[in-house]
């Protein structure tokens, strides 16, 4: 049986010529709720974490003496707990920090009853033997003579540096002690040192 369909959207029997209508369906999405008027909105937020700032604790290496030796194949005594000399005066040593370390002070224990200072450097080369800088001046202090009780022990505090004392990488540190010397009246005599400095980061 054809059915056919009319201009109003209604369906026409092609014999009895009724007209039926038809069942329209309409499909509604559902719609989610919505929040609740005045209701604040929750967002969960992670806050970081608040880091104690990082303070570098200030560490102390001791070097005696007796570490200390003239360069060459000169000779050298000691004189007990009033110091080391060397026959040709000068006494040298490596300073062994790791790179990156920053030194912050060093002190010179000495004896020095002469009319003269006893001389102080602390010098740098780079271990590239081809580079053509040769030692470079990290630095220099005088330790002036003096007499102190009981014993006529003393110190001098160094607090300049070049670099800012920090230990650079490929660069070799030692400390070069003159003119030591002692006769019987006379001394200039080295104890030993204190290097105050921090490790690197």
């Amino acid at each position: 049986m054809a059915v056919k369909k009319s201009a109003t959207g209604k369906k026409a029997n092609s014999k009895s010529g009724a007209i039926t209508k038809k069942k329209l369906t309409k499909s509604i999405p559902l719609k989610k709720p919505g929040p609740f008027i005045g209701a604040k909105k929750s967002k969960s937020v992670l806050k970081k974490p608040i880091l104690a700032p990082v303070v570098k604790k200030t560490k102390v290496l001791y070097i005696d003496a007796s570490f200390f030796f003239p360069p060459g194949n000169g000779g050298y005594t000691d004189n007990y707990q009033d110091g080391r000399y060397s026959a040709n005066g000068m006494l040298i040593a490596p300073i062994l920090l790791q790179v990156g370390s920053v030194m912050k002070t060093v002190t010179i224990y000495y004896k020095n009853n002469t009319a003269e200072d006893l001389t102080v450097w602390i010098l740098k080369h780079h271990i590239d033997h081809h580079a053509y800088s040769g030692e470079v001046e990290v630095t220099y202090e005088a330790c002036p003579p003096g007499i102190a009780a009981p014993d006529n022990f003393l110190q001098t505090v160094i607090n300049h540096f070049d670099a800012g004392g920090k230990i650079l990488d490929k660069y070799m540190y030692h400390i070069e002690i003159g003119t030591t010397m002692k006769t019987a009246t006379e001394e200039r005599l080295l104890r030993g040192i204190r290097i105050a400095y921090t490790e690197p980061a």
